[in-house]
């Protein structure tokens, strides 16, 4: 049997390959033939050529590698085997909601044992481009501020003379944070869900219940429910943002009357006036609005740690 590991060398930051190569030792120790892909363009014939062979799939790097992976695993039509994920990005949200640790050899004491969880994915897809098929994702998409926030990130890393991508953390975000207080100019995004329709400036549609920054905005998120929670911020600008934001440290932000929440099988945001809203899925971007998130139940098998 086989274990794959695909794995993004510029994920967070220091040297992941260490830590790939430790895991791919132990899995080799406890007798499975692990192959290790570090080039993006070689995952999909990875995938492919491993076959019925193939036992479980490793994602090593952060939440954007594991939704990058996941949809490589939908292309190649292998997206119901086991997955795995060795925490190496900045936020790591869903290593913590299945508690992968960034010890290798636990990981790979828990492929060998190989009992899984089944949990909903979700995607994310232009709904005036129905042939599109759209990008999984497992956290949550957003329309609004942070978004924009995620759009000016990718700009800058990938504003290089060279094909390489500079590398992100936590730091990387407070300048992208400031141009955006400065330039964002918060369109109202309306979101429509089981026949409700709400506008307001920031929406979120969260298929787990993380999110960066420890704000658990989408706690009404369940893991294997077959819904989509939603939640959307009604005031404009970044003074109401940061008292939304402190409604949600202390657990009250449901409760305010400025904030509409629900939850559904599918969840459409859109903006009027030709001013689209940018938008994110699991801190990539992922376009401008209009965007559609519909779940898929129970789509993937988590490996349990």
């Amino acid at each position: 049997m086989k274990v794959l590991i695909l794995a993004n060398p510029f994920s967070g930051t220091g040297p992941n390959r260490k830590r790939v190569l430790r895991l791919e030792e132990a899995l080799t120790q406890q007798g499975l033939s692990t192959r290790v892909v570090w080039d993006r363009d070689e995952r999909i014939p990875a995938l492919k050529d491993a076959g019925d062979e193939l036992r479980c799939v490793v994602a090593a790097g952060g939440d954007g590698s594991v939704a990058d992976v996941l949809n490589d695993m939908q292309t190649a039509g292998c997206l119901g085997l086991p997955f795995a994920t060795l925490p190496a990005g900045n936020e790591n949200l869903f290593a913590q909601e299945f508690k992968f640790t960034g010890k290798p050899e636990d990981i790979a004491d828990a492929i060998v044992r190989g009992d899984t969880v089944p949990v909903d994915l979700a995607r994310a897809a232009d709904p005036e481009q129905p042939d599109e098929p759209g990008r999984l994702f497992t956290l949550m998409t957003s329309a609004g501020f942070d978004a924009d926030v995620v759009h000016r990130v990718d700009r800058w890393r990938n504003a290089t003379a060279d094909t390489s991508l500079k590398r992100v953390n936590r730091m990387s975000y407070a300048p992208r944070v400031v141009s955006a207080m400065l330039g964002y100019r918060f369109p109202p995004v309306t979101l429509e869900a089981d026949g409700q329709t709400v506008t307001g400036h920031q929406a979120y549609v969260f298929n787990l219940p993380q999110y960066g920054g420890n704000l658990h905005i989408g706690k009404e998120a369940q893991r294997d429910d077959g819904q989509l929670a939603w939640v959307v911020f009604e005031k404009p600008g970044f003074i109401n943002l940061l008292g939304y934001h402190w409604s949600v440290l202390r657990g009250k932000h449901l409760t305010r009357k400025t904030v509409a929440h629900g939850r559904a099988d599918r969840v459409t945001l859109r903006t009027g006036n030709g001013h689209p809203a940018p938008a994110q899925a699991d801190g990539d971007p992922a376009g401008d609005t209009p965007l559609e998130m519909t779940v898929m139940p129970a789509a993937l098998n988590v490996i349990r740690v």
